[in-house]
């Protein structure tokens, strides 16, 4: 196989750049965008106020697909109010989970929402679960010779990911692509080894799309990748991304927000519509749009309708416990989520994450002023 070593070290770079940047915080605020809250208003949530908190350090755990946003916001987060430190360990969502239920952090975050049977784990009580960030899952690829944008649909994404679909020059692969030099190159397709929100949201797309991978897998999409047998499995979005860089050949998964930093080559994936689209911050942000009742069990925008919907979109969920052992906390938590879902995501867009639309800003608000003192008393007074 061929090494891409100049596209392994953008890769690696992407972490390595977003932590050192997200290491200072020695930028104060200006006067006048913190002067304008006063301390008589320090329990209100929104606007200028977010920036108004006592010193407090909050750790964290969870996703690993959010990390490039989580830095640049928590790093600018910092910037503007020095009291606070934020460290987040991209350990991925099965970790996020496990460390909120055990309260051994003060947030987790997971693409896929806790589950009922998650929730009754949780030893702190009830968890508030926020949306906090929309993105897409790139199928992206490394192959010599094929431009950007090839065209696959769920029956040969499915073939591919069982194994049937061996080689890049397949006559399935070659009817959806007319015209364009397909080599003559074994496939090698690359899934997460770990459980994650990528995997969940392809398999669910495989499920509604490809009959035949319905018949395999069962009709119930699944963190863990289903067939773990089939390719090669990777840690995290780093290990996928890290392996088509380096693989000639190689196909997978990746948060959209890695896939563009690292310049691949990301198929064009057919929607509902019929139409093929390769991920793109307009694509995923017609995804979001279709989430009008969005809650965390209600959740899935996958292959919704919309000639301009990208078809693998997801949302990220930050998980807070509604009753903070420590009130002081749980207003520096609600005022940097609130801030990360309204200011922060200005920033989104040009990481590869869409802004997140104002109905699912208003649901993040209003589940953040649901935190209590261990008293039962609101945080917030609105």
């Amino acid at each position: 196989m061929n090494r891409r070593p100049a596209l392994f070290a953008l890769v690696a770079a992407l972490a390595l750049g977003l932590a050192a940047c997200g290491s200072s915080s020695s930028s104060t605020p200006s006067s006048t965008t913190v002067g304008k809250a006063s301390a008589a208003s320090a329990t209100t949530l929104g606007g200028a106020n977010n920036l108004i908190t006592p010193s407090e350090q909050l750790n964290g755990s969870g996703a690993n697909s959010i990390e490039p946003f989580f830095t640049k916001v928590f790093y600018t987060y910092t910037k503007l109010n020095p009291k606070v430190t934020i460290n987040y360990q991209p350990s991925g969502s099965s970790v996020g989970i496990s460390d909120i239920q055990q309260n051994i952090v003060d947030f987790g975050d997971s693409e896929i929402p806790m589950s009922s049977s998650d929730l009754a784990k949780a030893t702190g009580g009830p968890i508030l679960q926020v949306p906090v960030d929309l993105g897409g899952v790139a199928i992206s690829y490394n192959v010599p010779g094929i431009p950007h944008g090839l065209k696959l649909d769920g029956p040969v994404l499915a073939g591919i990911f069982m194994g049937t679909i061996k080689d890049w020059d397949d006559s399935q692969i070659a009817s959806l692509n007319p015209g364009v030099h397909l080599p003559s190159v074994p496939i090698v397709p690359v899934h997460r080894a770990d459980s994650s929100g990528p995997g969940w949201v392809l398999d669910q797309y495989l499920i509604t799309t490809s009959p035949t991978w319905a018949a395999t897998v069962g009709t119930k999409a699944s963190k863990s990748w289903p067939l773990p047998s089939v390719g090669v499995g990777e840690q995290l979005n780093t290990g996928v991304a890290n392996y088509i860089a380096q693989t000639s050949g190689a196909v997978g998964y990746v948060e959209y927000g890695y896939a563009k930093q690292a310049n691949f080559a990301n198929a064009a994936i057919k929607n509902r519509a019929g139409v093929y689209l390769a991920p793109s911050i307009t694509g995923i942000s017609a995804a979001g749009a279709n989430a009008t009742n969005l809650s965390p069990t209600n959740f899935s925008i996958v292959y919704g309708p919309g000639a301009a919907t990208y078809p693998l979109a997801n949302f990220s969920w930050t998980l807070i416990y509604q009753k903070q052992a420590s009130t002081t906390k749980g207003e520096v938590l609600g005022k940097v989520f609130d801030w990360v879902t309204t200011a922060g995501q200005l920033q989104a867009a040009a990481l590869g994450y869409a802004p997140l639309p104002s109905n699912v800003r208003t649901l993040a608000h209003q589940t953040l002023l649901q935190l209590e003192s261990t008293s039962g008393q609101r945080i917030f007074t609105q």
